[in-house]
């Protein structure tokens, strides 16, 4: 033997000081790295504070909880106390301050849209009405989205049955007959859906006989809710803006994007 090999008790590799200085760091940068780039791209709303930085001055009317129980849904007890009732009485409530100015003993029309499509707009309007209808008033509700029309699914309704569509087309019908009475607690609350697809909506609500509708419903009515199509899919909304007194736009968290 010319020379003995050196040894030790602890082996030369792996260097375990190292590997996990190494692996800390990467566990500390990747997942920063990774959560950094999910806000750089994230081009959502997510909360009221988001609206009022992109729109200062806004007039912020309220906020409703993602409801996973669909029983809890649709405002249908005047005397209910769920967290969907209190959001709609808040909606309701800041709705009629945009309306002070309007005059006694004539009916508001409160147009309800969206940007796009899956923001809510049909779900609001409902419970706007309804919650609006708890207070002894008398609302109508009318389904003005001749496009893709969604008031009939929340009260059972067939999508084909008349309603507005048949009102417009033809010029002896009489609206009142397809008057939908849902609501057994809330017997002030009335309904008229859009009816069938028609093939050219903007002459429809275009024709004048819409604005006949109204000034009609006004005198009858303290309140008439158009639940109307989204405004950057369709020019239909924005034709029909006029006859409003009030908007309430509707934008969805996690979905609504932040340049519209």
């Amino acid at each position: 033997v010319l020379e003995y090999a050196l040894s030790g008790e602890k082996p030369i590799s792996p260097n375990k000081p190292v590997i996990l200085s190494c692996f800390l760091l990467m566990g500390i940068f990747i997942p920063i790295g990774i959560i950094y780039l999910l806000f750089l791209f994230d081009d959502k709303i997510h909360h009221k504070k988001d609206l009022e930085t992109l729109i200062p001055g806004c007039s912020l009317l309220g906020e409703i909880p993602l409801i996973h129980d669909e029983k809890d849904q649709i405002f249908s007890n005047p005397n209910q106390r769920s967290i969907l009732s209190e959001a709609s009485r808040i909606i309701s409530s800041n709705t009629n301050f945009l309306l002070s100015n309007k005059k006694t003993g004539i009916g508001s029309v409160i147009m309800a849209t969206s940007s796009i499509k899956g923001e809510g707009k049909t779900f609001v309007a409902l419970n706007l009405s309804l919650a609006l209808a708890s207070l002894n008033k008398k609302v109508l509700l009318i389904g003005a989205d001749l496009r893709n029309p969604q008031i009939h699914k929340y009260v059972n309704e067939k999508k084909n049955n008349e309603g507005l569509t048949n009102y417009l087309h033809n010029p002896g019908h009489e609206w009142k007959k397809a008057i939908i009475k849902a609501f057994k607690n809330m017997p002030s609350h009335h309904i008229l859906i859009a009816g069938a697809l028609p093939p050219n909506p903007v002459e429809l609500l275009t024709n004048g006989r819409l604005d006949a509708l109204l000034e009609e419903a006004k005198s009858q009515y303290d309140y008439i809710v158009l639940d109307c199509a989204p405004t950057l899919l369709v020019t239909d909304t924005l034709l029909i803006s006029h006859l409003a007194d009030a908007t309430v736009y509707l934008t969805r968290a996690n979905q609504t994007r932040k340049e519209i």
